[in-house]
């Protein structure tokens, strides 16, 4: 029985020891993923050994040293009072990354006395996002600037993609996605810009936006669906005084 115990002991150690000095394959990794369609950006250790964090174009994977094993969810902290999201985290920093080189193209409804920023990825033909569009005074009233990307649910193959390009290559970007909301655009004498919508669209792909309206919040935190202005304020607020 001692010796039994011994050999596990002694094994447990030797595995423990290989994890904390073995290092990731970086192109084994990238060959396994790539043979399944995820694109690797970034491969670094994640705190847990013998795990990698890969960063694809479809969001965060982990993969094994060797890259023949690989789990798609995510990974949590537990050594303080609560399991805290590591991969959301990590989402959140990505996205606000991106979400800063697009804001040139972002059609932006400021608040006068601006308190919070968030980003909707946008769909006119979208119920949801017309009832956003419509509250939006409420929204500025409550101090929050509402900044708008295309994000066509079926991509090129939308009924509305069209629209939406023309919505981005109008001189006046404002009124055009507003008379679209409501139903008064007139798309016919505009240069589209088409390139911009699919920019966009593949942005909120690979920031995991599935649904419109999709809410990004200036930490880079989503919010999938529509949220009332009071309820949004709300919300705001309490990351405020939690950070």
């Amino acid at each position: 029985m001692h010796f039994i115990r011994r050999t596990v002991l002694a094994t447990a150690v030797a595995l423990t020891a290989f994890s904390a000095v073995a290092k990731p394959d970086v192109a084994a990794i990238t060959k396994q993923l790539s043979n399944i369609g995820l694109t690797p950006s970034s491969i670094t250790a994640s705190p847990m050994a013998g795990v990698n964090e890969v960063v694809t174009e479809r969001g965060v994977v982990y993969a094994s040293d060797d890259g023949q094993y690989f789990l798609a969810g995510h990974l949590y902290q537990n050594t303080g009072a609560e399991p805290v999201n590591l991969t959301e985290q990590k989402m959140a920093q990505l996205n606000k990354a991106k979400l800063a080189k697009m804001e040139k193209d972002m059609i932006v409804y400021p608040a006068k006395n601006e308190k919070y920023v968030v980003t909707v990825f946008t769909d006119t033909s979208c119920g949801y996002c017309r009832k956003l569009h419509n509250e939006m005074q409420g929204y500025n009233d409550a101090g929050i600037t509402v900044r708008y990307l295309a994000f066509p649910r079926g991509g090129e193959r939308s009924s509305n993609f069209n629209q939406m390009s023309a919505i981005w290559g109008a001189k006046d970007r404002v009124k055009a996605m507003h008379d679209a909301k409501n139903g008064t655009f007139d798309e016919s004498k505009i240069t589209p810009r088409p390139d911009l919508v699919m920019e966009q669209y593949q942005l909120g792909v690979a920031m995991g936006v599935n649904g419109t309206p999709a809410i990004v919040l200036e930490d880079g935190m989503m919010i999938p669906g529509y949220q009332p202005p009071a309820a949004l304020l709300q919300l705001l607020d309490s990351k405020a005084k939690a950070n």
